[in-house]
């Protein structure tokens, strides 16, 4: 598979010049986005029939709020914890932290078992990239298991699934907590057990709402409403919190 294309430009805002790099992909299809790279460089995604031309006149356009994105990315990323996959160090699950407790058995099979007070990781060896592999895997096993239960009690709740439940697979994105195609199959990111199990709720609530509505216009938000009244607060909290569950 190739890697998405990119490009260069420049915008300036109060005398200031704010480089960027156009990223290409095929899920980008309708406007541009932004994000930021490891550096805390401008990194614009953007729909590939859209030229550098037009990208850099919509972002000139809006070169304030470009400035106020790139203050505040840069912002939330100072505030994410270094992770080295260590013994000791904490790492989140359900809204809460809880530390490594890793041992090194060279020459048995990793494994990762959570007690309530922590993790405890069993690795061939103690090498941070082992450590954070058996721990990405674990995230996931308790995300299918998370999602599939929750997913099964809201569609239960939902008069429009007629008590089916609806497909589900996981996926890990950057900045996207879940997704419902046009054929009813629900995507749900692997990061979000990390979040606590209210925020969780509201994904699923959202995503199962669009079984129904495929829009955000009124219908839908009277679905979701109806399903899960609580929806405002956790959006808000991944919102603010996001970024640091999306850290692995």
């Amino acid at each position: 598979m190739s890697s998405p294309r990119s490009r260069h430009g420049s915008i300036s805002h109060d005398g200031r010049l704010i480089e960027y790099e156009i990223i290409n992909r095929a899920a980008v299809t309708r406007r541009i986005h932004l994000e930021i790279n490891e550096l805390g460089g401008l990194q614009v995604v953007a729909p590939r029939r859209m030229s550098v031309r037009d990208i850099n006149k919509a972002l000139q356009q809006r070169a304030q709020r470009v400035t106020r994105f790139l203050a505040e990315a840069r912002s939330r990323k100072q505030d994410l914890p270094a992770l080295n996959y260590r013994h000791g160090e904490r790492h989140l699950f359900m809204g809460k932290s809880y530390p490594l407790n890793i041992t090194a058995q060279p020459g048995k099979r990793g494994m990762v078992k959570f007690d309530g007070d922590g993790f405890k990781v069993v690795a061939p060896g103690q090498s941070p990239e082992t450590v954070r592999n058996q721990l990405i895997r674990w995230y996931r096993r308790q995300a299918q298991h998370q999602f599939e239960t929750r997913l099964a009690s809201f569609a239960r709740r939902a008069p429009w699934t007629d008590g089916g439940l609806p497909a589900m697979r996981l996926r890990l994105m950057k900045r996207t907590w879940g997704s419902c195609s046009s054929k009813g199959v629900i995507t749900l990111n692997p990061h979000l057990v990390k979040a606590p199990a209210e925020c969780i709720d509201y994904v699923i609530a959202h995503e199962i709402c669009h079984l129904r509505e495929h829009n955000h216009g009124r219908a839908f938000y009277a679905l979701q409403e109806q399903l899960f009244p609580d929806w405002r607060e956790f959006k808000a909290h991944l919102k603010q919190k996001g970024h640091i569950y999306l850290h692995a």
